[in-house]
Parts: structure tokens; sequence; C-alpha cells
């Protein structure tokens, strides 16, 4: 089995290409990639609600959620200054050498945080996060 924090080979340029499709719901320049169901089945949590909050606390600090099919997604605004920012929605992905993508569709924003830091930089990706979405930013989507 591959590896799940070693395995992407691209460009900046592209992944970007790549969130942007996925923010806009499947589609990229007039070109339909995905279906929009297929967008919402990736970015909804998909976990049963039975699993408690303790036990899905897979990626600490990262924000109260769970998992689409494909990304974590956050289902809860940040409940301290420790946790990282973010709107509730948006769906991510950190990889093993610290690189971060985002798609906030309550923001209308992708975000590619391309790095290789060893080890994994999660205070890293809060010290990011903070001036992106704003210091007083509470975690609710604009309107």
């Amino acid at each position: 089995m591959t590896m799940g924090g070693s395995g992407i080979v691209t460009t900046v340029d592209d992944y970007m290409r790549f969130a942007r499709m996925l923010l806009n719901e499947g589609e990229l320049e007039g070109q339909r990639i995905l279906h929009p169901a297929t967008i919402g089945l990736m970015s909804t949590d998909m976990l049963d609600p039975r699993i408690s909050m303790e036990n899905r606390m897979w990626l600490p600090g990262k924000g109260i959620g769970g998992f689409g099919f494909n990304f974590f997604v956050r289902t809860a605004p940040p409940a301290s200054p420790d946790e990282n920012r973010g709107t509730v929605g948006e769906f991510f992905w950190a990889g093993l050498l610290s690189m971060l993508f985002w798609v906030d569709p309550g923001q209308n924003m992708t975000v590619i945080f391309a790095t290789q830091k060893i080890p994994f930089g999660n205070a890293l990706h809060h010290d990011f996060r903070a001036p992106v979405l704003g210091v007083d930013y509470s975690g609710i989507p604009s309107e």
C-alpha cells in the first residue's frame, strides 16, 4: 500500500488548478471535471456520528471535524486560539512534508502552502493560517 503522505508529483500551479476545480464544484475554466455531487461527497463528513470527538482527533490542533472521501472536513469553528483558524465547511489535507492545501467555499478561497519540512509543521500551519484569515477570525463563513 502506498503511504498517503508521499505520493503526489506535480507543480504548485497544477495543484492550485486542482483546488480551484474543487472550489468550483467540479468545474474548471468552463470544463466539467467532476459532478457537483461528487464534490459534495468528498467535502462532507462521512464518519458515523457515533464516533466521539476524542476518537476523531487524528489531526491534533487542525480543528473539529471528520472526513469526507479524500479530505478532512471542518464541522465546527475553532474552539480555542490554539486550534488552527478555519471556516466551517472547509476541507483540506496536509502532506507528510508539511505541505498544506485547503478549499474554503465559505470564503471563496483556495490556498496552497508548498513546503518541504520535516518534522511535520503543525505550528507552521497554525502560524500561516493566522494572517490569511485574520487574527480575529471566528470561523463562521462569510455571507
